[in-house]
Order: C-alpha cells, then sequence, then structure tokens
C-alpha cells in the first residue's frame, strides 16, 4: 500500500516530488521507503545546478558539435578529430578517471568552438556517469577567491579552492587570459597539484599551447600529466553562430 500523495512535483506522477515513495506493507505491518524513478532525474538537475553551466550551454550535447561549418577541409578534419575525441573520452571515462586524464582543448583563435566542445563533454559525463562536475573561467574563479576575503562574504577562500580541488571534473575556461602574478601561481599550483595527485579530471580550454601559458613550470608540467592536448581548427565559430542567428532572426523582423 503506497502511503505518499503523487503530485504534479513528479514527472512519473508517483511520488511527492522527493524521489521517495513510502510503502506500508500490510502483511508485515511496516512501513518503508523506497525510491521513485524521477529520483535520478533530480540527482542530474542537482548536478547541472551546481556545474554552474551558462544558460546557453545547458542544452549542448557532444553530437550537435557541428563539423561541417567550419570553412575548410584542414579545419573541418581537426574539427571531425577533437569531436571524435570528445566522444570516446566520454565512452572511455572510467579509464581516463583511473588515470586521471582530461583534456587541454587549444587553438589561438578565439570562438573556435572549445568552451562548446568542453561543456558538451560535462553534460554527457553529468548525465551517462552521473558525476559531478564544476564550469568556471579562470578570470571568475579568480575574482570568486578575491570576492571570499572579504568579510560579507558567503564562503571563506579556503571553502571555495577545496570546492575546486575535489570535484570529480573541473572545466577550467579561458586558462591563459588571466594576468600573471606570484598570487595566481600559487593559487593554481594549490588546486592543479591537488587534483593531479588525487587524480581528478580536469578539462582545460586555452587560447594558447602549454608551452605558451605565461605560469610557472610547476603548473605547465602539471597540466601537461593531467590532459591530453586537443588542437581546434584556427577559425572563429562563435561568428559564424551569430550571423546565422541574426540572418534567423531577420526573416521574423522583415517578414
Amino acid at each position: 500500500m503506497t502511503l505518499t500523495a503523487p503530485t504534479d512535483d513528479c514527472p512519473y506522477k508517483t511520488c511527492d516530488g522527493s524521489g521517495i515513495i513510502l510503502v506500508r506493507d500490510l502483511e508485515k505491518g511496516i512501513e518503508f521507503g523506497k525510491f521513485c524513478a524521477c529520483r535520478d532525474k533530480l540527482i542530474t538537475n542537482s548536478k547541472i545546478q551546481f556545474a554552474d553551466i551558462p544558460e546557453e550551454f545547458r542544452d549542448l550535447k557532444i553530437g550537435s558539435f557541428k563539423t561541417s561549418c567550419y570553412e575548410n577541409d584542414i579545419s573541418r578534419t581537426r574539427a571531425a578529430m577533437a569531436k571524435k575525441a570528445a566522444t570516446n573520452f566520454v565512452k572511455e571515462f572510467e579509464i581516463m578517471r583511473k588515470h586521471g586524464k582530461g583534456l587541454y582543448m587549444y587553438g589561438h583563435t578565439k570562438g573556435s568552438g572549445k568552451t562548446r566542445l568542453a561543456v558538451s563533454i560535462a553534460n554527457a559525463l553529468m548525465n551517462v556517469h552521473k558525476v559531478s562536475a564544476k564550469f568556471i573561467t579562470t578570470p571568475n574563479l579568480l575574482e570568486e577567491i578575491k570576492a571570499a576575503f572579504r568579510s560579507d562574504s558567503e564562503y571563506s577562500s579556503s571553502e571555495l579552492i577545496n570546492v575546486m580541488k575535489r570535484v570529480p571534473v573541473l572545466v577550467l575556461d579561458d586558462i591563459g587570459t588571466e594576468k600573471p602574478s606570484d598570487w595566481v601561481n600559487e593559487t593554481f599550483y594549490s588546486i592543479l597539484n591537488d587534483r593531479m595527485t588525487g587524480n581528478k579530471v580536469t578539462i582545460f580550454t586555452s587560447n594558447c599551447t602549454i608551452e605558451e601559458l605565461h605560469h610557472d613550470d610547476r603548473i605547465k608540467n602539471r597540466i601537461e600529466k593531467m590532459a591530453i592536448p586537443i588542437w581546434f581548427p584556427e577559425e572563429s565559430m562563435r561568428t559564424k553562430i551569430a550571423k546565422q542567428e541574426n540572418e534567423d532572426l531577420q526573416m521574423i523582423l522583415f517578414k
């Protein structure tokens, strides 16, 4: 006998939205709880909220990464290889996690699709492998840590840094755009060293190679150990996407 009153908060209309169904066994005279089918969805939604992925990227999938949009054969080939690597990374994630291996997605051209594919991987890992992930740009990470030093901050700087150290999958976007300093180097070293020794998976995106990063060798050596380099096409897909969106919306404005 089910004691939980189903509500519209449950997509399956079998629990009250909590993910737990209270059941009474009339023969044994006991009550117990069992998981509703919506529990996995609740867990996934919680992981997505924690991941802090920008709204425009939350529905991105690896399969929707269009390699045909690149103009020349070299770019399309390089994009196809990046997409294949992303697909296999998700497929073989348990092996990658065992070795603490992530990806270093780089290309000198801004807007070439690095962030889109990195987030697509994070989305897939949360949905398929049910792991927690966190997305943050390096400038925002440093600003949040600095802000945590204020007395009115909700979190301490050590708490924020510990989140970055411990989250199973960290997407560190735009590394190399921050202004280098001793404090920046020490902050990154602290986070990356703990992630490396703890076999945590880190996915980096950057507009430069690892060797071109303006960080000390301790950091660059750790990134080399933690991530497999993936070279992106030197074309800006952001410009092409924006142009296509504008053309589509013009049809609405001038119809």
